[in-house]
């Protein structure tokens, strides 16, 4: 299978399926990050279907209506391995700050950042 860079969107889709241990459906995920729209995150998994990084797991009731569960399809150590082998330093950084959520993760990385450069100056 032939992998592709994965948009901000599809990245914060699939980290969320590689950090569960069940298939989720869409609305599952919504509930998890509720800064993505059900409609967005509808457009994602079809694309990520498309893209063979995720598949359906079931199909089966959610509540009172059927619903597709997804799990995904590659590991995401594959993944990151494609952006190592693929892509170099500069994607793998500019994904994993759009994809984290935690603040005090940022300020660690941007404290490196700043120390890096003021080794490069001397």
């Amino acid at each position: 299978m032939t992998l592709k860079l994965l948009t901000k969107k599809e990245n914060e889709v699939m980290s969320i399926l590689w950090q569960s241990d069940k298939p989720l459906t869409a609305h599952m995920i919504t509930e998890i990050e509720q800064s993505l729209s059900i409609y967005t995150v509808q457009q994602v998994l079809q694309r990520l279907l498309k893209m063979n990084y995720v598949e359906i797991a079931e199909i089966n009731y959610s509540g009172t209506v059927f619903a597709r569960y997804y799990t995904p399809a590659i590991s995401q150590t594959d993944y990151i391995q494609f952006l190592l082998g693929a892509n170099g330093p500069y994607e793998i950084a500019s994904n994993f700050i759009e994809s984290t959520h935690d603040e005090k993760v940022l300020d660690e990385l941007e404290q490196l950042i700043k120390n890096k450069k003021a080794l490069l100056k001397r």
